[in-house]
């Protein structure tokens, strides 16, 4: 018999996305203003990020990624571009990766190397993944209007999905202007 998770697995990596593993958070996390759960996760430049800090004043994209998912490599320089053309509107992307102590040496080289200029926040023990990605999905991605709620959530990514999901970041930017 196929457990649940095996199932989820597979039929993410059927619909264009990585699966990953991590564990469970142990505790109740804290809450921002519109309900969601908070984190607070280091930078691959060393800074400290928490979300709570950008909820209610940016238009967010989380966006789960692992270094060596290549659907994950695809999405990425499409949210840096989409990140460039709208971040003086009030939109955040936050790259979140997943990479796990084998394979975290190679986020950095990988960022800096790609130019991204979106912060990306490591997260080795999943205290985000645990919250917004609970079958540790890669990609996955959650974008969350200012209004503090998820407009819009799912894994996989095709380069067809992209203007989509610009056209749905243009009306959450100008639902509630900066």
């Amino acid at each position: 018999m196929v457990s649940d998770r095996v199932f989820a697995v597979a039929l993410t990596a059927l619909l264009g996305g990585c699966a990953t593993t991590g564990s469970t958070s142990a505790g109740e996390p804290s809450r921002v203003a519109s309900g969601l759960p908070d984190f607070e996760l280091n930078t691959v430049e060393g800074d400290t990020l928490r979300l709570s800090d950008h909820v209610g004043k940016e238009v967010l994209v989380l966006a789960f990624w692992d270094t060596w998912c290549e659907p994950c490599k695809t999405e990425l320089p499409h949210l840096d571009r989409m990140y460039r053309a709208h971040k003086d509107k009030g939109l955040l992307v936050l790259a979140i990766s997943m990479d796990d102590p084998s394979t975290a040496m190679q986020v950095a080289p990988y960022v800096h190397e790609s130019g991204f200029a979106f912060p990306v926040l490591l997260d080795p023990s999943s205290k985000a993944a645990n919250l917004y990605n609970t079958h540790k999905t890669a990609p996955y991605t959650v974008i969350i209007g200012r209004d503090g709620k998820i407009a819009q959530e799912g894994s996989g990514f095709e380069p067809a999905a992209a203007k989509p999901m610009e056209e749905r970041i243009e009306k959450l930017l100008a639902a509630l202007g900066p």
